[in-house]
């Protein structure tokens, strides 16, 4: 076995974790979650009060809430976006 071939096995097992560990704390929200990263926002999740709640930038938001930052950030792309 090679450095390289076992740099990447250990490169691919790390990014495996990290996916199984994002879709633990997001669960259905990972979708929207991954979109709002792409578009430069910073999401971490809490719990506050024995509820999950997550920090979108600086504002904490309960699932619904991120859903509608989500949204309102498709509609904004959506619309800034021109028709090919």
């Amino acid at each position: 076995m090679t450095l390289i071939a076992s740099e990447m096995r250990h490169t691919a097992r790390l990014r495996r974790e990290v996916a199984q560990r994002e879709t633990a704390l997001y669960g259905a929200l990972l979708d929207d979650v991954n979109f709002l990263r792409r578009r430069g926002f910073p999401i971490h999740s809490e719990l506050k009060g024995g509820r999950r709640l997550y920090r979108v930038g600086n504002r904490l938001l309960d699932p619904a809430e991120l859903r509608a930052v989500a949204a309102r950030e498709r509609r904004l792309l959506e619309t800034t976006t021109p028709a090919l």
